[in-house]
């Protein structure tokens, strides 16, 4: 890699998404060969709700497009609050909600508020690549814990104990997973939430997908907290 003076040595170690350029060849190929089943990136394969489509044509009709709270539009946050109520049974207060664009907003926002230089973060590999770039963008360390089909590719409370260091500051975890799909038991959970409760540390749970499963109604691990 070519050095140059007037990026920040955080940008010249950043790796590359090439996901997105797995996507542009599987696209390629798709136009030259026909259809093909996509797996490459985490996204529904179908298309948004039609409430929610009226709902954005109205607002852009209407020319309700202005700057929000800076913590999201306070009936969205209410909505949300109200979702977790209904689906989870969980009682949250809409003030500690934050809209994000994304959940990779989510995660970045989450790093920079409890991460100094040089603590770290311990993650399962494989996981999502951008996580890392979340971690080393706040000058964070990753710390991975090789994970396998003996642990259902999520960590154990045992592993996070045994990876745990006087610099460690938080788990990052993701249930459903990405890339391997794989979910957190309710055991599981609580066992992690447990061990990283009693290490001192900040356990992060990313539940993007949480609605995007075959079986079953997971519940959110908020309610661990």
């Amino acid at each position: 890699m070519t050095s140059n003076a007037l990026l920040s040595i955080r940008a010249e170690q950043t790796r590359p998404f090439y996901v997105m350029e797995l996507l542009a060849r599987a696209a390629a190929r798709a136009a030259s060969l026909g259809p093909a089943v996509s797996m490459v990136v985490g996204e529904p394969d179908f298309p948004p709700p039609a409430p929610v489509i009226r709902a954005a044509q109205a607002a852009l009709s209407k020319g309700d497009i202005h700057y929000t709270h800076a913590l999201g539009m306070p009936e969205l946050r209410q909505a949300i609050a109200a979702d977790y109520a209904r689906r989870d049974g969980l009682t949250i207060d809409p003030e500690r909600i934050a809209v994000t664009a994304g959940a990779s907003g989510g995660l970045l926002l989450t790093m920079a508020a409890i991460l100094n230089p040089g603590d770290e973060v311990l993650m399962p590999d494989p996981s999502y690549p951008c996580n890392r770039q979340f971690v080393n963008a706040m000058g964070g360390v990753v710390r991975t814990i090789a994970v396998d089909a003996m642990t259902e590719f999520q960590p154990t409370a045992d592993q996070v104990r045994r990876h745990w260091g006087p610099k460690t500051k938080a788990l990052l975890v993701a249930s459903p997973a990405n890339p391997t799909g794989t979910m957190l038991s309710p055991a599981s959970a609580a066992s992690l939430a447990q061990a990283v409760r009693q290490l001192g540390g900040v356990l992060v749970v990313d539940e993007i997908y949480q609605r995007v499963v075959f079986e079953g109604a997971p519940k959110s691990l908020v309610s661990l907290g």
